[in-house]
């Protein structure tokens, strides 16, 4: 039985491209028809389809044309290439991960709950640690292991004695934690440091140290400049 050939226009249709796609590899040397008929319309089978899938594959790993042609015409190591390509994926896949727990985050200080909820232990990892008397300013920020998305972040605040230690969420156990559960919280908003250190005294007198404070970030959307922290009190008993 002869093969089946379908014309270019239903072998576009097919794989969800364009005509002027196909054309455009037959140019560049990548995809070559099964058949051109007398009339000139081209023709392809089977063999094209998998030739065109794995140039579409390529295409969705972002590989230039040149790219793919060197892969397909040469003794290119295609191995390391899938490789490297695959260690970019994961890379990018733990950006958006991180960029989703902060839209996480965001949405939970959106909220009005009377309590907090870690659905799991949170480790903590200090970026700084600052006497009382030091302000967390731009300064601060150029001597810490700066990031761009620093400042969208979920920040955490250990509260000692004399000090107070700058934080991040880690995926491993660092040098602090808060464990799973609901915590009762206290919401400070202050326009200044002594503002908040006044707030900050009164909460002392009756919770010990030292205190977890989280950071409110959805002051970014208010007007006015002040600083917003949830000051973790005792967990919840289930």
């Amino acid at each position: 039985m002869a093969e089946k050939l379908l014309t270019i226009s239903a072998f576009a249709k097919l794989f969800k491209t364009t005509q002027y796609t196909i054309r455009h590899y037959e140019d560049k040397g990548l995809l070559l028809p099964a058949k051109i008929a007398e009339n000139g319309y081209r023709q392809y089978g089977m063999a094209e389809a998998y030739q065109l899938s794995f140039i579409l594959f390529l295409r969705a790993l972002d590989l230039s044309v040149a790219e793919i042609k060197l892969i397909l015409t040469t003794d290119y190591p295609e191995q390391t290439m899938l490789l490297n390509k695959k260690q970019a994926l994961q890379q990018e896949i733990a950006r958006l991960q991180a960029l989703e727990r902060t839209v996480d985050e965001q949405l939970q200080q959106a909220t009005h709950e009377t309590t907090y909820r870690v659905n799991q232990t949170i480790h903590l990892r200090v970026l700084k640690r600052l006497p009382f008397a030091q302000d967390f300013d731009l300064s601060v920020v150029e001597a810490i292991d700066w990031q761009p998305d620093l400042m969208v972040r979920q920040l955490y605040y250990v509260i000692g004695e004399t000090d107070y230690a700058i934080c991040i969420a880690t995926p491993t156990p660092s040098d602090y934690h808060i464990a799973a559960g609901c915590y009762d919280f206290t919401t400070i908003e202050a326009a200044s440091g002594a503002e908040f250190d006044s707030a900050l005294s009164a909460i002392t007198t009756h919770q010990n140290l030292p205190l977890i404070g989280i950071e409110t970030r959805g002051t970014f959307l208010s007007p006015g400049k002040h600083l917003a922290v949830k000051i973790l009190g005792k967990r919840q008993v289930q």
